[in-house]
């Protein structure tokens, strides 16, 4: 496994945070707006820029980089007050925390994910994935509103960072958009069915390996390699 780039999404791979992310980002559009939004965009497996951008657009507000900024910010700052809801609501899914344990034993790994990286940190934090993760090499949802762009953005981070070229390089993930994202950069993707997702919606999809979940720590360790090749 080493000179793989291994690279985790968030929520519904590693934690179930119970919506608190939607609800910062509501909180954020009402502050900002003064009305909560009537219209809520879809956000399983996608950037918060996509889903920002959409959630201005179907709540008539102008698209513009200001309000877009706005809404990003103030959505941090929501995320930080619910924070202290993370422990009672949130949980870490099955086997996660164990592997990402011992792939940090193994090879570089880090997080793509849809979330904006101050929200992702927070998510994660209770959990104590970060000690294992070096989130310098990953890639985040604000760098780019499609999620496939954000694999190229996660290679030359983790080149920067290691001073090597990851020419393999494999998501964990629980969506199609998940899937799509390696399928359309050369990436390798296990996917599991932890999320809305069932395993044979994921096959379907394409990913060259799916998990029920990431309990059997020799499976996940195992589809890794395979989805590597």
């Amino acid at each position: 496994m080493d000179g793989v780039l291994v690279l985790w999404d968030v929520d519904h791979t590693l934690v179930n945070v119970d919506g608190l992310g939607r609800e910062a980002y509501d909180l954020a559009f009402t502050r900002r707006f003064g009305v909560a939004p009537a219209h809520q965009p879809p956000m399983a497996g996608r950037t918060d820029r996509a889903i920002a951008k959409d959630m201005l657009r179907f709540n008539a507000v102008p698209v513009t980089e200001g309000n877009l900024e706005d809404l990003r910010a103030g959505a941090e700052t929501a995320m930080d007050e619910l924070a202290h809801l993370l422990p009672v609501r949130a949980r870490a899914l099955p086997g996660a925390a164990a592997a990402v344990a011992e792939v940090r034993t193994r090879t570089v790994q880090s997080l793509l994910t849809g979330n904006v990286r101050h929200i992702a940190e927070v998510k994660v934090a209770p959990f104590g994935f970060a000690e294992h993760l070096d989130l310098d090499a990953g890639a985040y949802g604000w760098s780019h509103e499609v999620r496939a762009e954000l694999v190229g953005i996660a290679r030359r981070n983790a080149h920067g960072r290691h001073g090597r070229h990851f020419e393999k390089v494999v998501l964990v993930g629980d969506t199609p958009e998940d899937v799509l994202a390696a399928l359309s950069s050369g990436a390798g993707v296990v996917a599991v069915a932890t999320g809305r997702y069932t395993r044979r919606e994921l096959e379907t999809a394409g990913a060259h390996v799916t998990l029920d979940d990431l309990a059997d720590l020799d499976q996940v360790l195992d589809g890794i390699r395979r989805a590597a090749r």
